[in-house]
């Protein structure tokens, strides 16, 4: 019986050994000393979480295409302080992510931990002051101000938000879905249109946004529900550390020297609606986001255009992790045309869906235009879409008409206006209505006929 008992009694204190190694404070089964290993990957497109997918993410690696610099994490654990760390990519090793500083530990097995992660990208010279300032080095917060990538270096700006999650439940890495806070615009072409309707590359502007975001405040452990923009991290009126942003984006584009980097000069913006598209006259609404002036030196004058970005069709903001291509078109007294795509962000080839202010800008919109002029009852509805303040058509290129062998007339309460564009009719063909600024192939102003 003597034999019996001792060998319970060791199997109880084993027993008891092993439950204290497992309690829920007790890091023993963690390698490394309990350190979080790290890996990160950036998303490349705007999406909300619950269209996840990982092929549509980037691995931050030391090569030149996903290269983000210093990454910030915070982790936090209730009832417990937040600790910081400052990591960046581990050369070689495509994902993973090595700390500078000493590294962060998973506080217990079974404790739940969310890590946020924030780059912080800047610019500071004698001449310029851009990017992203953290408040100090143990904080989520900081400011951004707005430019263009080679004053600013926010293509490098990204955050994350992970958890909650244990260590029990996890493992010891934690995958870093990263997401781009700011939007990104790029002019891909600038054109000015003459009287005569010729058309001439421009190459060198400045280009100003009044009413957009110059700085702005965001906080990397904002609240974002996984169904919204993870990239949404702006402070709010009410939100802890908000300031009222300063407005006033100017854009000093310059592709004149053919060796210049053309990524040095795109846009970095806060996110932003672009507003109505209510004209005053021939001007465009100076007080709304999307609204922007063009300074530009045309044959030795430096003249000044107006435009925006309301009224495009079927996209009406620029959201956070958003790529836009613009091409843009000024014309001395005559409404300027601007088209852009939203693209994906770092995604070869580019996948595109264009976007223009209604009006006429191919050969087959114009085919669609005359078989809506020729519709019996007039299709108003379809109309609509080439009609901008309401009811003008604008043309953004010259047009065939040649299929057009009799009268059509503008209906009531709506102008073709040509902006100088030309037209070609068939033989018999003729237009009526109100019709202005449209000219004949000859470049001769085309003459309305009286039905």
């Amino acid at each position: 019986m003597k034999r019996i008992t001792r060998y319970g009694m060791i199997c109880a204190l084993l027993a008891g050994v092993l439950a204290s190694c497992d309690g829920p404070n007790d890091m023993s089964r963690a390698t490394d000393n309990g350190r979080v290993q790290f890996q990160g990957l950036v998303k490349n497109s705007q999406l909300t979480r619950s269209d996840f997918n990982e092929k549509d993410f980037v691995l931050i690696n030391s090569s030149s295409d996903a290269m983000f610099g210093e990454i910030g994490i915070c982790r936090s654990v209730a009832s417990t302080a937040d600790t910081y760390a400052i990591y960046q990519s581990a050369d070689g090793m495509e994902g993973r992510l090595s700390a500078i500083s000493s590294p962060l530990i998973w506080n217990s097995n079974n404790s739940e931990h969310i890590f946020y992660a924030w780059t912080f990208p800047s610019v500071a010279d004698a001449s310029v002051t851009g990017g992203v300032e953290m408040d100090n080095d143990a904080s989520t917060q900081g400011k951004v101000t707005f430019g263009i990538q080679k004053d600013t270096h926010l293509e490098q700006f990204i955050v994350a938000k992970e958890g909650p999650l244990t260590y029990e439940e996890n493992g010891l890495y934690v995958k870093l879905l990263f997401y781009r806070p700011v939007a990104k615009i790029q002019l891909e072409s600038l054109t000015h249109i003459s009287a005569n309707g010729s058309q001439t590359p421009v190459e060198k502007c400045r280009i100003e946004f009044p009413n957009l975001y110059r700085a702005a405040r965001f906080d990397a452990k904002k609240e974002r529900p996984e169904s919204e923009n993870q990239g949404n991290v702006w402070l709010q009126p009410g939100d802890t550390g908000y300031e009222e942003p300063q407005k006033g984006v100017v854009w000093n584009w310059d592709i004149s020297d053919h060796n210049a980097l053309l990524g040095d000069y795109v846009l970095y913006v806060h996110p932003f609606a672009f507003g109505t598209d209510e004209a005053d006259g021939s001007q465009p609404d100076e007080t709304q986001p999307g609204y922007f002036t063009i300074t530009a030196n045309i044959d030795g004058t430096e003249k000044v255009y107006f435009a925006s970005l309301a009224g495009m069709i079927d996209i009406k903001e620029l959201q956070a992790g958003q790529y836009m291509k613009l091409q843009v078109s000024i014309q001395d007294g005559g409404f300027g045309g601007v088209g852009c795509q939203i693209i994906d962000w770092n995604t070869e080839p580019e996948q595109s869906s264009a976007h223009h202010q209604p009006g006429i800008y191919s050969q087959e919109d114009a085919e669609a235009l005359l078989q809506i002029l020729q519709s019996e009852p007039l299709d108003t509805e379809a109309l609509g879409r080439y009609c901008r303040n309401g009811n003008t058509i604008h043309l953004y290129t010259s047009i065939d008409w040649s299929s057009l062998n009799g009268p059509l007339t503008i209906p009531d309460g709506y102008t073709l206006n040509g902006q100088g564009y030309s037209i070609i009719l068939g033989d018999g063909g003729s237009l009526n209505g109100s019709i202005t600024n449209l000219r004949m192939p000859d470049g001769s102003p085309y003459a309305p006929t009286e039905p």
